[in-house]
């Protein structure tokens, strides 16, 4: 299945919008991935995987890094329907890459931990201070790089300060690969990204003519 989404048609109602659009999300990307073979999630594993680590190594050498050690990216660990984002972190990680992912605490705020930390301890918001760029989850984005997301209002709250306190890290969303549209519902406090990466068309800059 493709899992194509249908075009957004506003009603007027930009709550009730986003609840049906998060609906057909959810069922498009179930269709996508129980569809999948083996082979078909191996290959969107390492396509992520590949796409995610040759951005962030061309963000280094414009930021005059000699190479990945030392970087540090938020990521998160994928839902079963969401892309497969493993192969990218377990890739970065061999790198050198610190990778942090978050812990949910009370709506809306998030904490952060790294992912080769066996004790899972948490480090607390000032560590995004350390990020050079960040891998998000979200369900899918607009042209013009507006996010939507699960509905928690966990990474509208957490992005603006993300930029903040990291001097503008970009955020690559990662979506699959029907998920970019021309328009997506949204209010004033949605996130917008800088680009999104998709297993068959790798990283794309956001917004788009």
């Amino acid at each position: 299945m493709s899992g194509a989404l249908p075009d957004y048609r506003p009603s007027g109602d930009v709550a009730a919008d986003k609840a049906t659009w998060r609906t057909a999300v959810r069922a498009a990307r179930r269709g996508l991935v129980d569809g999948w073979s083996e082979q078909e999630r191996d290959t969107a594993t390492r396509a992520l995987a590949e796409a995610g680590l040759e951005h962030l190594r061309r963000y280094a050498v414009a930021h005059g890094r000699d190479g990945l050690a030392g970087a540090t990216v938020t990521a998160y660990e994928p839902m079963r329907t969401e892309p497969p984002v493993r192969g990218l972190t377990d890739a970065l990680r061999q790198a050198g890459v610190r990778v942090l992912v978050p812990v949910t605490l009370q709506r809306p705020r998030l904490d952060w931990v790294d992912l080769d930390d066996p004790g899972r301890a948490r480090l607390g918001e000032g560590v995004l201070r350390e990020v050079d760029l960040a891998f998000v989850p979200g369900l899918a984005a607009s042209r013009a790089g507006v996010r939507l997301g699960q509905g928690g209002g966990y990474y509208d709250t957490v992005l603006p300060r993300l930029r903040r306190l990291s001097g503008g890290a970009p955020v690559v969303l990662v979506l699959h690969d029907h998920e970019v549209v021309a328009q997506v519902p949204a209010a004033g406090h949605d996130a917008v990204v800088d680009a999104v990466l998709r297993p068959a068309t790798g990283v794309l800059r956001l917004p788009l003519p």
